[in-house]
């Protein structure tokens, strides 16, 4: 894959091959930056601000 074909992570700024649209902020970002503490699409950024993932 060439850098070109790449995308940049709009939350840490790393080349990636895809990227996901986060539920909360819309940003893109990449794999590293998909928050572990759920399933849902939802950027890391935004699952560490309180009150932005229900908390069921």
């Amino acid at each position: 894959m060439t850098a070109e074909s790449k995308k940049t992570c709009e939350v840490c700024g790393r080349k990636a091959s895809s990227l996901t649209t986060c539920k909360g902020c819309g940003r893109k970002y990449c794999s590293r930056c998909q928050s572990p503490s759920t399933n849902q699409n939802f950027c890391k950024e935004c699952v560490s601000m309180e009150g932005v993932v229900s908390k069921k």
